[in-house]
């Protein structure tokens, strides 16, 4: 059982001891959180300053891309060289990323710098993630992630806030240029603060063919999201080209003295249901909680700001159940609560479905979310920290990287699921799928009763489909669980209580 109560006296995460840490660490997720939500809310006002609106969708998808390759990249450099060097050298760089964003002259050129804030946020993220492992005590380490979940929770409600405001006040280069100082600040919190787990850094050995074919995975994976509902081959195309970059991946770390991601970092158990049982939850919640505000403003006739609202129904659920985790940490195991999570998923995921389906009472289909989203944060912040527990510090930025690649793969592709299953049905029902379009894309498009209704329709095929993944999380959280009863649960309980 972990000593929960003997971590706490030694001081929580607010405590003098922790207190620079938890800081340095949280601004860091504010920052990243804040990036990816204010220059969204950004984009209309950038598409009229810099034009080329063609080439809008890039300051969003390079980001992504970039900040996924990222992610991968900084396992192997932060188990080289330590948290607290990659954290100032990601921090200048980030400054200077958002520097030439607040002064890109051209779409272009905003892209670039776009690419290479995704760099920095991936990086940071990472670090953030690692620290948590390598900072705090086991007993405090769901504490410190229950954090990160309430700072990420609250700049989903504030960011878009936060961005008009800057955006009213001057122009849509202040989002670009409020994080500058705001990252120094961190640097200066965190400089000396954030654990140094190589006193003599190694040299980085850099796997540029493994990282060449998971960009390549990831590239294809992100263009088969933008071509759903635009040109079905292209989407078969794209997904076909992503199996294929993950077959010759695998071939490739197989062979490799030290790939980028190890496979034992991937399938070791019970690493390897840890990851599977996150990916799946977050696959299952997020394919039908993202076209949520659609099938409100349309199907339902909902005003725009109930609908954009609706969203936080999940974030909010998500954020308490982390919390809830951190308070029951010396009470369950974690693969109880990652258990836990994984069953109350298809009962929950099933109400949305029938509230849909029926035309249900609102109060009972946003309630449904806000359970999918406490049932995520069960699974995501106890897999958090069962494999920072089972985990040698020696690996523990490629393991956080490789839990951090799925994760980002099982939002990927649960939004494109969701995406995919709706416009497939619209299709099938009224033939034309460019207005639902326009309007998934922000659009103020008039729609007729019958696409409308074929939006909930499409809708209720989503949560079905999401329930099948959902049935699958159960079942590989049910095994993770059994795996460690039979054996695994003495190597966590002797790294529990380190």
């Amino acid at each position: 059982m972990v000593d929960t109560a003997r971590a706490e006296r030694g001081g929580g995460i607010w405590s003098g001891r922790y207190l620079p840490v938890t800081l340095a660490n949280l601004t860091v997720v504010a920052l990243v959180a804040f990036d990816a939500l204010a220059v969204v809310a950004a984009l209309p006002t950038i598409a009229e300053d810099l034009g080329s609106v063609t080439l809008l969708p890039w300051v969003v998808t390079a980001y992504l891309a970039t900040s996924g390759v990222a992610t991968i990249v900084a396992g192997p450099v932060i188990d080289a060289i330590g948290v607290r060097r990659t954290f100032r050298v990601t921090g200048l760089w980030f400054i200077v990323a958002n520097a030439a964003g607040a002064a890109a002259p051209t779409m272009p050129l905003l892209i670039v710098a776009r690419a290479g804030q995704g760099i920095g946020g991936g990086l940071l993220l990472a670090v953030a993630m690692s620290a948590v492992g390598l900072a705090y005590p086991h007993g405090l380490r769901p504490k410190a992630f229950t954090a990160n979940s309430v700072v990420w929770g609250m700049l989903g409600f504030g960011s878009p806030a936060v961005a008009g405001t800057l955006l009213a006040a001057g122009s849509w280069r202040f989002v670009f240029v409020i994080q500058v100082p705001l990252t120094a600040l961190a640097l200066a919190v965190g400089w000396r603060t954030l654990p140094s787990t190589r006193e003599r850094p190694t040299r980085i050995r850099t796997d540029r063919r493994g990282v060449a074919l998971l960009a390549g995975l990831l590239a294809s994976s992100l263009l088969a999201v933008g071509q759903i509902g635009v040109t079905w081959w292209g989407v078969v195309l794209a997904t076909l080209a992503t199996v294929a970059f993950a077959a010759a991946y695998w071939w490739h770390s197989g062979r490799a003295d030290e790939p980028v991601l190890a496979r034992r970092h991937l399938t070791r158990l019970p690493l390897g249901l840890v990851h599977l049982t996150a990916g799946l939850a977050l696959m299952s919640g997020l394919a039908a909680n993202n076209y949520l505000p659609l099938y409100l403003q349309t199907t339902r006739d909902r005003s725009v700001e109930l609908a954009a609202f609706s969203l936080l129904f999940l974030t909010v659920g998500w954020t308490l159940g982390s919390i809830v985790y951190s308070r029951a940490l010396g009470t369950w195991q974690e693969a109880d609560v990652i258990l836990l999570g994984a069953l109350m998923i298809p009962p929950s995921v099933g109400v949305t479905a029938l509230s849909i389906a029926l035309d249900g009472p609102l109060a009972v289909l946003l309630t449904a979310f806000f359970l999918i989203g406490l049932s995520i944060g069960f699974v995501s912040t106890a897999g958090l920290t069962l494999i920072q527990s089972i985990s040698d510090q020696t690996e523990i930025g490629r393991v956080n990287a490789a839990h951090q690649f799925i994760r980002t793969l099982g939002i990927t592709y649960g939004v494109a699921l969701g995406g995919a299953v709706l416009l497939l049905v619209v299709d099938l029902r009224v033939g034309d799928v460019a207005a639902v379009q326009a309007a998934v894309a922000g659009d103020d498009v008039a729609l007729d009763t019958e696409t409308n209704d074929a939006i909930g329709v499409g809708l209720a095929w989503v949560t079905a489909v999401a329930g099948l993944l959902s049935v699958g999380c159960s079942i590989s959280a049910a095994t993770l669980s059994r795996q460690l009863r039979r054996g695994a649960p003495d190597e966590v309980e002797a790294r529990s209580v380190e």
